[in-house]
Formats: structure tokens, sequence, C-alpha cells
């Protein structure tokens, strides 16, 4: 590429401005590519639910198992470690934890006013299957499907957000009840 000091020729400012509304034209999307996305967002967010779920039943069970050699270490260290106050709060802080990856797992239900939307009637999934049983089909003849579907993306995100806060905050105590063991080592290293 040769830079030169002499102006870059002008382009007319019609063909610009007919290049630009040709885009906007063509960025509305049909019914059938907005649904589409729609699903696609339903997949993509289940998945993340999954995710964090299966993430969740990993760490706890590794949790769980690397209690018994590091209780054994922290016991060799000091053999009457069991009656001492830092045992108290170590068991503490272990079933805290546990008791948070087990809220990852718990359901969680989506806010009622999320979805604002009149059209969307809840038809995605049904709580009541014996309640819903006389009037769903008359409820699926007045369906406006891309509001069924974008009120379900919008509780599926909730629920994906929930999910990855607890996480955090399971992950946040796993490391706390670590640190808590890395101290219980150095005040018991002596067993004084």
């Amino acid at each position: 590429m040769v830079m030169t000091a002499e102006p870059a020729a002008r382009i007319p400012d019609e063909p610009a401005a007919h290049v630009v509304e040709e885009a906007r034209e063509a960025a509305a999307s049909s019914r059938e590519e907005r649904i589409q996305f729609l699903t696609h967002a339903i997949a993509f967010a289940e998945s993340n639910i999954r995710a964090y779920d299966t993430k969740s039943q990993i760490a706890l069970a590794a949790f769980v198992f690397s209690m018994t050699p590091l209780w054994s270490i922290l016991n060799s260290t000091c053999s009457s470690v069991s009656g001492r106050p830092t045992a108290a709060l170590l068991v503490f802080a272990f079933i805290a934890t546990i008791m948070l990856y087990g809220f990852v797992l718990w359901p969680i239900r989506p806010l009622q006013g999320l979805v604002k939307n009149k059209r969307a009637q809840g038809l995605f999934f049904v709580g009541d299957p014996a309640a819903a049983s006389g009037i769903y089909e008359k409820q699926l003849l007045d369906l406006s499907l891309e509001a069924e579907l974008t009120g379900e993306v919008l509780k599926l995100s909730y629920i994906r957000a929930s999910k990855g806060r607890r996480f955090r905050y399971a992950l946040w105590a796993t490391g706390t009840f670590y640190l808590l063991i890395f101290a219980s080592f150095l005040l018991l290293q002596r067993c004084v």
C-alpha cells in the first residue's frame, strides 16, 4: 500500500445512503428466522443450566472426597484435633459448603412478573396438567408462538443467571474452606 499526500476521491452521498437503506431493510428478520433464533436461545439456556448442575455435582463429589485425606493429615499433625474449637469451625465450614453446592441444584421458580407481554400465556410449560386439560387446547388455538418462546427464553435466562450466581458462591465457599484448612495446619503444626 502506497501512501500519498493527495486526498482520497470523494464518493457521492447517494450510493452510500442507498446501501445503508438496503442494509436496514435486510436487517429485519422474517418470522421463521425469529422463531429459529428463539428456539436456539432456549436450547442454549437449557444447556447452560444443565452445565451448572453437572459442574456442581462434580465439584461437590470432589470436595467431599477431598475431606478424607485432609482430615487424616490434620489428625496426624495433632492427634487431639477433634476436641479443639478449630475442628468445630472446620466441620461447620464443610457442611456449609456442601449446602451451597446443593443450593445450586435446588430448583428455581422464575419470577412471576418477568414476562410482561400479555400475549404470552405460559403454555410452554404446563404446571398442572390435570387442571389445564380442559382449556389447554383452546389456548393453543390463540397461541402467539413468538411471545411464548420469548417468555420461555426470559424465564430460562433468569434461572441460568441464578444458578451461575449460586455456583460462584459455592466456589468461593470452597476456596474459603481450603484456606481455613491451611490456617488450621499452621495453627496446629506444633499441637500446642
